[in-house]
């Protein structure tokens, strides 16, 4: 890539991609060449190695001489020993990962770059093309359909439904990974999808991808209705409201459907014609910091269940539904006060108690209602007290002036209250369920 580069001066795209399909070609043999991961370490390490160090020296700048900012070559070799640790004894799902990571990949950067005319903003700083979107799905669906069908013994129809819903789902992942985290995130992801959704029949992959393309469907409507959510926005929400819906059940969309209302309610003025775009902050960032803690309580409930070895008390049931709930109506309420709360001091409290009441009564009562899993007063007691802890410290640390300032660093502040919250009252509560 380096004689490439020096010889002919082609695009940095070209060359780096030169090398990140070249070393996934070599990877994507490893359960086959390899036994031991030691080895794989070693070579991941090294690999690693000589590209932070030549980051550093201000060499091998057929890979590192991109302008934007990105990670990419470090999370490639720590994707790659991830999924030989976890993935080798599956060697056709390791490949399939592989490929998404280095062909999907590398085919949507080629084309996007070359070819990409309708663009969408991922952060301000970072911009994706919906043809470079195009082909990541098209060869991911490419690179799950044909090693299922071929190299394994999944039927005809389960692999086109997998290959279809993994490609939806990664592709939305690759759009939105930032300073090259799609590097880690996508051939992950992929493996978790595959372990997930090929033991199921085809009917219920079909059921699963109808739902998850009616939820793309209503939440692309109300990001073009208000005008709030921006492209990245909309596919951040969209694949929070799938992890939801496929690990939890219906009834673990209805508390987010809610929040989201109440969010898109704030903004209505946004709603007209003649409004400015939303804010940069409103964008993916932004989702993943108000949804990342419910998406783990969602993640640790199915875990749980079909994973983890627990306390009986604790695999059934949905014990973590409660606190779920709790999460979604108190980041409702952290959000609805930091917009609110300009104005007069004297009339800051009444606003304060206002937003702590959109959370509270927007979401909690009907997504407790719908949850028949449990004792439902303890189920509220427990969402309510999440709820409250979390706004009173966010309020509590918001006008402090050690707290730095700006949007970021305010929803870190409210991601940072809902965990603390959890940490007070997640464990009498789960205390709770197993004695009782």
């Amino acid at each position: 890539a380096e004689l490439w580069r020096k010889l002919a001066n082609p695009p940095v795209e070209w060359t780096r991609k030169a090398v990140h399909t070249g070393g996934g070609v070599i990877a994507a043999g490893f359960p086959w060449i390899s036994a031991s991961h030691w080895t794989v370490l070693a070579l991941g390490a090294a690999f690693a190695l000589i590209l932070w160090g030549t980051r550093r020296l201000g060499l091998l700048q057929s890979v590192h001489g991109v302008a934007r900012k990105s990670e990419g070559g470090l999370y490639y070799p720590l994707a790659i020993y991830l999924l030989f640790r976890i993935a080798s004894p599956t060697p056709v799902f390791y490949l399939i990962s592989i490929l998404a990571l280095v062909v999907s990949d590398t085919m949507a950067a080629l084309v996007g770059t070359t070819y990409g005319r309708i663009t969408y903003s991922v952060e301000a700083e970072d911009r994706r093309s919906l043809e470079g979107s195009a082909v990541f799905f098209l060869a991911t669906f490419l690179g799950v359909h044909l090693p299922l069908l071929l190299l394994s013994g999944i039927g005809r129809s389960e692999s086109v439904v997998i290959a279809l819903q993994v490609a939806l789902i990664v592709t939305f992942f690759e759009a939105v990974c930032l300073y090259g985290s799609d590097n880690l995130v996508v051939p992950l992801v992929t493996y978790f999808l595959l372990i997930k959704m090929t033991p199921r029949p085809a009917e219920f992959l079909a059921a699963q991808l109808g739902a998850q393309l009616v939820l793309i469907g209503v939440i692309s409507w109300a990001a073009l209705r208000s005008r709030v959510l921006t492209v990245s926005g909309a596919i951040g929400a969209t694949l929070f409201f799938y992890g939801a819906f496929a690990l939890g059940g219906p009834e673990w969309i209805v508390a987010p459907a809610l929040a989201l209302a109440g969010v898109l309610s704030f903004f209505l003025p946004a709603g007209r014609r003649d409004a400015p775009p939303p804010r940069g902050e409103y964008q993916v960032a932004a989702v993943f910091y108000s949804t990342v803690v419910a998406a783990g309580m969602v993640a640790l409930n199915n875990a749980w269940e079909t994973l983890l070895p627990v306390s009986p008390a604790l695999a059934r049931g949905d014990p973590l539904y409660p606190a779920f709930v709790g999460v979604l109506a108190a980041h409702l309420a952290m959000l609805a006060m930091s917009w609110r709360e300009p104005g007069p001091e004297a009339v800051r409290p009444l606003r304060r108690l206002a937003a702590l009441a959109t959370g509270l009564v927007w979401v909690l009562p009907a997504g407790i209602a719908v949850w028949g899993e449990g004792n439902l007063v303890e189920a509220a007691a427990v969402a309510t007290a999440i709820c409250l802890v979390a706004f009173s410290l966010y309020a509590s640390l918001r006008w402090c002036r050690r707290m730095p300032r700006g949007p970021v660093w305010e929803l870190r502040l409210e991601m940072a209250s809902s965990l603390a919250a959890l940490a007070v009252v997640l464990p009498p509560h789960l205390l709770w369920l197993t004695r009782g």
